[in-house]
């Protein structure tokens, strides 16, 4: 399945991250109101839209962490039940700051599923799944 990303601002950052790593699972791209800035993992590179070479890579990094971090968080086989297990596992590797967490976290979904019909609260469980396939 091949699905439209959408983004604005660091959402369409994070949308032509997403798209030039598995292009084969992009159909289009549509990206809105970021900067012209020329982004590159190789510190070596770097400049603005003129080619102003500023060496100012720092932010496409912070991006590419975010985004491999939260791709290497298996939800099914960590055990996982909230959001605040997930918030932990992101506290303990790269994201410390608890703004950004709590923005990353935005985009994971709790589901309550009912296993029986006369739910009585005893045998629901609450799944956790991104939003947004990380993979």
């Amino acid at each position: 399945n091949k699905a439209v990303l959408v983004g604005h601002s660091m959402g369409g950052k994070v949308a032509q991250s997403l798209a030039l790593m598995h292009p084969d699972r992009v159909e289009g791209l549509g990206v809105l109101d970021i900067a012209p800035v020329r982004y590159y993992s190789d510190s070596t590179k770097g400049g603005d839209a003129n080619n102003n070479n500023n060496n100012n890579d720092s932010g496409w990094k912070a991006v590419e962490e975010i985004v491999r971090s939260v791709a290497s968080i298996d939800l099914e086989k960590g055990g996982y039940t909230t959001k605040r297990d997930v918030d932990a596992v992101l506290r303990q590797g790269m994201l410390e700051d608890p703004a950004l967490r709590a923005f990353v976290l935005t985009n994971l979904e709790q589901r309550r599923i009912s296993k029986d019909d006369d739910d009585d609260g005893k045998n629901t469980e609450v799944p956790l799944r991104w939003k947004i396939y990380w993979e």
